[in-house]
């Protein structure tokens, strides 16, 4: 049968079979009356027969209103939904329908679900009636997640059937609808794509479709969601091998996508940075340090889509026992076979990390900041993990290259190898300096310090010894106090704040009491008592601040870092403070001049140990 009718006058679209009987179903017309002598079913599979032409279905259907789906063309909407999950269900392998249906329903599920549907009316339009739903949703997920699952079946047709699900998850949300996927089991084949080698260029896709679906109601249901369960319990090491792969090339790419818009590289930055200086300098520019509208507008678009890919490594990370062993791996035991070298995945998320903080608040997108936040807190799951606290501390890497595209950069490591965990405290420093503003992510500055706590806790712990240079940590931390201090008033929310600032001083607390357990050389302590007597003032304003914020009731919010009251733990900080400073003045020198100064930290210290140290109760972190 000839499908092409006639060519439209002027234009170069053809008027086909299919673009002449969709038009007429449009129009509300039915079946019946555009080929009376056809019954539905012979209908329905002839139009699945023709070629689809997708420009002009998605057109149609954008321009169709939410009412008219509702309404006058739900028997066809319906209708043509069921028919089309009858030709999934085919047996015949390779049949023209099979795919025709799949990319029908995709198209469909593509358009009519951005209309601002409520699930009830997402059943309605699809199904025909509540009533329905049941038999219908049930059939279409039972055909979808078959098609993905069969090994036997072209690599082409079950990766339209993964398409097809994921634009029906995606678009469906948090709807009821989307509860048809929890109970027909998804999980089995997934798995079978992700470790099948003819369909290793769709894995990404995979196991994106696992994330969302563990997701799924995920805060008020837990319970109920069975690939939260399935993926806690997975010991399927073959299964996540692959996954950290196909998520190592994924991050990689986001990595390059950044790069790709400016070239942060060593001599790059000190390049740029030398201009910026310069530029600052120049008449009516000094001390002009806001961020250009032209560097905000080139990462708009950033991170790139592949970055979802860290939703699932978030979910297997934190709940599957097995799952941080095997992300390791290639850490601890870098492959020898490969010709290539190949960044180990715990380096290249943490890569990414750096330029997600960097950039999560300076282009005003809730995406990018959701995504850092993701970032943050896969971040503080590796550090609250013992093993991967144990290889990331004592292991080193080569130099993980971090984001440089922000000023002020981190100073550039003399060295070509490095311990991984210090890339995560410059990650945590990234993320404090670049994302001060009026709008604070005050959960995620938490998380930050929350991070930096449970590394110090294991060094002083294990009695390990970091070689890395903290001064970078203890001013931006300080940093942090005093916008708090001086920006309070003007903050677009308190909500959080207190328990930041309260976490901040366990944090700053810690590391004194601790110093002498985990920093690499004398003089490390001699800069950690130089910010902390140059700070003072800072730290004293902390009081009035906490009076500020305190509640008229005890919170009951439990700090995970300790039990101490706060009001000790700032009176021990200033005490130390007002030791070394009362030193100083005796002296004769001021603060301003460095070098005296840390001469006169150093000889007290030297003589007399560190002044005011105290015995922590210091378990484990919760």
């Amino acid at each position: 049968m000839n499908n092409h009718l006639t060519l439209s006058h002027g234009s170069s679209i053809v008027s086909s079979k299919f673009v002449v009987t969709y038009s007429k179903l449009f129009q509300g017309i039915p079946p019946s009356q555009i080929n009376p002598l056809q019954d539905q079913d012979r209908f329905f599979a002839d139009l699945l027969d023709l070629k689809i032409h997708r420009s002009y279905l998605q057109e149609e259907l954008d321009k169709i209103s939410k009412e008219a789906c509702l309404g006058k063309l739900k028997p066809f909407l319906s209708t043509l939904f069921e028919n089309c999950i009858f030709h999934v269900r085919s047996p015949k392998r390779d049949d023209i329908r099979k795919h025709n249906a799949m990319e029908t329903q995709t198209i469909l599920f593509s358009r009519i679900l951005t209309k601002n549907l409520t699930g009830w009316e997402i059943m309605e339009i699809f199904a025909g009636s509540l009533n329905q739903s049941d038999a219908v949703f049930l059939k279409f997920s039972q055909a979808v997640e078959g098609m993905i699952g069969d090994t036997t079946t072209s690599a082409s047709l079950r990766h339209q059937a993964l398409q097809l699900a994921l634009t029906f998850i995606c678009g469906v949300a948090q709807l009821s609808p989307g509860a048809y996927f929890l109970r027909q089991n998804f999980f089995s084949s997934i798995v079978s794509v992700v470790k099948d080698p003819e369909m290793e260029q769709y894995t990404f896709e995979a196991i994106l479709l696992l994330a969302i679906l563990a997701n799924y109601h995920k805060s008020d249901a837990a319970t109920l969601n069975p690939y939260l369960k399935l993926i806690k319990e997975s010991t399927d090491g073959k299964f996540m091998r692959k996954l950290c792969w196909a998520s190592n090339f994924t991050l990689g790419t986001c990595v390059k996508a950044y790069q790709d818009i400016e070239d942060d590289s060593v001599s790059s930055t000190l390049v740029s940075s030398f201009g910026s200086v310069i530029n600052r300098l120049r008449p009516g520019r000094a001390f002009s340090f806001t961020t250009s509208t032209m560097l905000v507008n080139k990462f708009i678009d950033q991170p790139i889509e592949a970055a979802a890919v860290l939703l699932p490594l978030y979910e297997f990370l934190k709940s599957n026992p097995l799952f941080p062993t095997v992300l390791m791996e290639n850490l601890i035991s870098p492959p020898d076979n490969s010709q290539v070298p190949t960044t180990p995945l715990p380096c290249t998320l943490i890569s990414l990390a750096s330029y997600l903080c960097a950039h999560a608040s300076s282009v005003d997108s809730s995406r990018s900041i959701a995504y850092a936040r993701l970032s943050v807190n896969i971040l503080l799951v590796l550090v609250e993990n013992n093993m991967v606290m144990e290889y990331t501390i004592q292991t080193k890497s080569p130099t993980i290259r971090l984001c440089r595209q922000k000023l002020p950069a981190l100073p550039v490591r003399s060295w070509s190898d490095q311990e991984p965990i210090c890339s995560v405290i410059d990650c945590c420093i990234i993320w404090i300096r670049h994302n001060l503003q009026k709008r604070l992510e005050v959960s995620s500055y938490t998380d930050c310090i929350w991070i930096c706590y449970r590394i110090i806790w294991f060094l002083q712990n294990r009695r390990l010894r970091l070689n890395y240079d903290w001064t970078h940590l203890w001013t931006s931390i300080l940093s942090l106090l005093s916008f708090l201090v001086s920006r309070l008033d003007s903050l677009h929310t308190t909500g959080g704040v207190e328990l930041l600032i309260t976490e901040t001083l366990r944090l700053f607390d810690l590391a004194l009491c601790t110093s002498e357990s985990y920093l690499s050389s004398p003089r490390a302590l001699h800069e950690l008592i130089y910010e902390l007597v140059r700070s003072s003032s800072v730290l004293k304003r902390q009081e009035a601040v906490l009076k500020e914020l305190a509640l008229p009731y005890p919170s009951a919010v439990r700090s995970p870092l300790g039990d101490d009251h706060i009001e000790d733990i700032l009176a021990h900080i200033i005490m130390m403070a007002d030791f070394y400073e009362d030193k100083i003045a005796r002296a004769g020198t001021g603060i301003a001049n460095a070098n005296d100064v840390m001469k006169i930290i150093a000889a007290e210290i030297e003589a007399n140990g560190l002044h005011g140290t105290r015995e922590l109760d210091i378990s484990a972190p919760m």
